[in-house]
């Protein structure tokens, strides 16, 4: 056994429990990070959609079908927005938020079990299209083509 005097082993319990604290602090925000460095998908997995509402339309299902109204996209354009929102993946979180990002579009996403919306803006920066979610304040960069097909220009 150690022989230590009774201030050296106060001194070593405190040390101690400083060490857990921080461990206790920083873990959690390192898994956090790992977490956020996945894909994050426009409708969860577990999730359904069940409705888009862009400024001027609104895509909505009606049973197995889905239709937009007023009228803007034929069937197979539909299907595709459809299947992009349910299936499609957004890259990580940009660290780093637009400047002076011009707002283009919005649209807000609902989604079986859900009491509330989801809220996602499209802005433009320059020659980059940046997708804004509202409610996590998150910033995704976008390529041109993903930018249309989450908001189609016929539907913007």
């Amino acid at each position: 056994m150690i022989r230590l005097s009774r201030t050296s082993w106060n001194n070593v319990l405190i040390y101690t429990v400083l060490v857990l604290i921080g461990l206790f602090v920083v873990l959690p925000e390192y898994w956090q990070r790992g977490e956020q460095a996945a894909p994050t998908q426009l409708v969860p997995a577990n999730q359904a959609l069940l409705a888009l509402h862009y400024p001027a339309h609104q895509v909505e299902r009606a049973g197995p079908v889905w239709r937009v109204q007023p009228v803007a996209l034929s069937d197979a354009q539909l299907q595709q927005l459809v299947t992009y929102w349910q299936q499609g993946t957004l890259a990580a979180p940009s660290p780093l938020n637009p400047i002076q990002p011009v707002l283009r579009s919005e649209v807000f996403s609902w989604l079986a079990g859900k009491p509330a919306q989801q809220h996602w803006q499209l802005y433009q920066a320059d020659e980059q299209w940046w997708l804004k979610a509202v409610d996590t304040d998150l910033w995704f960069r976008l390529t041109e083509t993903e930018a249309q097909q989450i908001f189609p220009t016929a539907l913007r």
